[in-house]
């Protein structure tokens, strides 16, 4: 079963107004385990109300057995959610984040399958 955890972003760069550093879910200042991503929508606007301000979250999934720290640290949240104005949130794929993964195994290129290059 895949579960969603969320964690409050810290807005710490008042030199850049869209930055949002994401955080931890053990260090950050709110987080969340929710068993679909649509619950995430009810406590963005709760923390919202709470916080006050613009808020930026962060959020990804993980499965039954997977440690969501562990996995948050090693590969970053998948998703950003952003409060923009007249109430409405914003999500979107966290492709600023520095990719923090690697690959399962090397890649190689299998000679009996390379293209063939004539002429040279």
């Amino acid at each position: 079963m895949t579960t969603w955890v969320m964690a409050l972003a810290e807005r710490n760069r008042s030199d850049v107004p869209n930055y949002a550093e994401d955080v931890s879910p053990l260090t950050a200042r709110a987080a969340v385990l929710v068993d679909d991503f649509a619950d995430l929508f009810a406590i963005f606007k709760g923390w919202r109300e709470h916080f006050g301000g613009d808020i930026t979250t962060y959020a990804m999934p993980f499965e039954d057995g997977e440690d969501p720290a562990a996995k948050w640290t090693e590969w970053g949240p998948t998703y950003r959610l952003d409060h923009i104005p007249g109430g409405w949130i914003q999500v979107s794929p966290d492709i600023d984040a520095e990719p923090k993964g690697r690959p399962l195994t090397t890649p190689t290129l299998d000679q009996h399958t390379a293209p063939a290059v004539e002429g040279a």
